[in-house]
Order: structure tokens, then C-alpha cells, then sequence
């Protein structure tokens, strides 16, 4: 499964001076993955086997960060929404299903928000966007959370993890880091009229299972999936599970039920 995720195409892509790399793959409906901050598209390595079988897979990775490093600025999250919008029209796609984890996720409340029409189902995986104060106490209890060996998911993945961060460099990821805090979601989210699967991990200490809900609660036509034993990387943690849910959801006579786990 893992051999077929190395056989993809790759384009680059110049959008109002910024470089972008993709990767693409599989025949159907396109899917469009978007990978969190200080990720790639290694982030979907679980992932894209099982997605390329029924989908035509698109994997672009975020400026500053992958193949698409080296940008002279680092754009905004609302900014980098419209990028994917131009992008869209590169690749000549009217429309796609969109899968985002993390900041990808929050670009895809901004893209799904701003351009309805470019967005037919939409999946949030441990998105970003939902802030919170960052009094002394909290920071305590975060970092007492990101030491827990589990914080990050299945070790194996955490040289990815390490690996990717490592490439983005610490100015990306500061810069990065500011735009993610910065941009409150929630007054978007009942503009999202798109159906939406919001996948979480349980044991997710960076955007909380609470996140969730309120994005749940708040999207008019969403529902909320929680995977046990699983952290900030759903997909990774529990792949199998994550799969399942996604393919399903995405299915073309698939709707939103509006189901929802606690």
C-alpha cells in the first residue's frame, strides 16, 4: 500500500510569486489533502493509498513549507486560501472535495467560507482556528500535555514529524505560528454551508476535542467523528479507522447525516 503512495505526479506552480509543489495521483472525483503546520505531503502517507483507489488524489504542500520552501514572505492563513482558489483554476478544477488537518484545515474554512462553490464536501481534521487565552496557567497545563509521549501519535511517525519542522526552519514556523493564533475561525463556520466530517483524535492536546464541537455546533451541516487513541494526527495514529470514515463520507451518494459522536 505504502509503495503506491511514492508513484505520484509532480507539479510546480509560480502564484503571485510564491512557488507551490504538488503531488497528484489516482483516477475519480478529485480530492485536494492539505497538511498542517510544519508538515508536507509525507503527512498523508497513510492516507493516500486508500484515497488514490477511487479518487484523483492532490496533495500541494503550503508555501514555506515542503517542496514549496523558500518563499520571500509567509502568507496569512486567508491569504493562503485565496492561493489554493488560483491554484484550483491552475489546475483547472472547478470543484474538490477538501481534507485539511490542522492549518490546512482552517485554510478550508476559509475556502469553503469565501468559495462555496469550489468545495463539495469538506473534512476537518484537528483544525486549527478556535483560539485560546494564553494566560500562565495554560501555558503550564499545554506543556505539561506535549510531554506526554503520546502528545504526537504513533512514534513511528514522529521522525516525519521532526524531519519536516527541521525543513520549514524556525522563522517559517514562527511566522506561521503567529498567522495560525491570529485567525479566529468561528465567525466563518456558519457560513460553511458545505457538508462537513470533522475528524478528532481523542487524546489531542494542540486543538482539543472541545474544538471540535464547537465547530460541530456551529457549521450548519457537520458531523463530528472522535477516534480513540489517537493524538493531533488522526490520520496517522489510527489510519485504518480514518480511512473508513473519509471514503464514506466522501462517497458521491454519501450525504451528511448529521450524526455526531460525543
Amino acid at each position: 500500500m505504502i509503495s503506491s503512495y511514492t508513484a505520484l505526479e509532480r507539479t510546480r506552480t509560480r502564484l503571485d510569486g510564491f512557488r507551490l509543489h504538488a503531488l497528484h495521483g489516482g483516477r475519480g472525483d478529485p480530492v485536494l489533502l492539505l497538511h498542517g503546520l510544519s508538515g508536507s505531503h509525507r503527512w498523508w502517507r497513510y492516507t493516500v493509498p486508500a484515497l488514490r483507489t477511487r479518487h484523483r488524489v492532490h496533495l500541494p504542500e503550503m508555501i514555506g513549507f515542503g517542496g514549496s520552501r523558500g518563499a520571500r514572505r509567509q502568507p496569512s492563513i486567508p491569504e493562503m486560501a485565496g492561493l489554493m482558489v488560483r491554484w484550483l483554476d491552475a489546475m483547472e478544477l472547478e470543484w474538490t472535495d477538501f481534507v485539511g488537518h490542522s492549518m490546512g484545515g482552517q485554510v478550508g474554512i476559509h475556502l469553503a467560507a469565501r468559495w462555496p462553490d469550489r468545495v463539495r464536501k469538506l473534512v476537518l481534521v484537528s483544525a486549527a482556528g478556535v483560539p485560546h487565552p494564553l494566560t500562565p496557567a495554560t501555558l503550564v497545563g499545554l506543556g505539561s500535555e506535549l510531554i506526554w509521549p503520546g502528545a504526537w501519535g504513533r512514534p513511528s511517525f514522529l521522525a516525519t514529524i521532526a524531519a519536516d519542522a527541521v525543513r520549514a526552519g524556525p522563522r517559517t514556523l514562527a511566522r506561521a505560528t503567529l498567522h495560525v493564533l491570529g485567525d479566529d475561525v468561528r465567525p466563518l463556520l456558519p457560513r460553511v454551508r458545505t457538508p462537513t466530517l470533522l475528524v478528532w483524535g481523542a487524546r489531542d492536546p494542540l486543538t482539543p476535542v472541545q474544538d471540535g464541537r464547537v465547530m460541530r455546533d456551529l457549521i450548519p451541516d457537520a458531523r463530528l467523528v472522535v477516534l480513540d487513541e489517537a493524538a493531533h494526527n488522526p490520520m496517522a495514529d489510527r489510519p485504518e479507522r480514518f480511512n473508513r470514515e473519509v471514503l464514506s463520507f466522501l462517497a458521491p451518494d454519501r450525504p451528511c447525516d448529521g450524526g455526531n459522536s460525543p
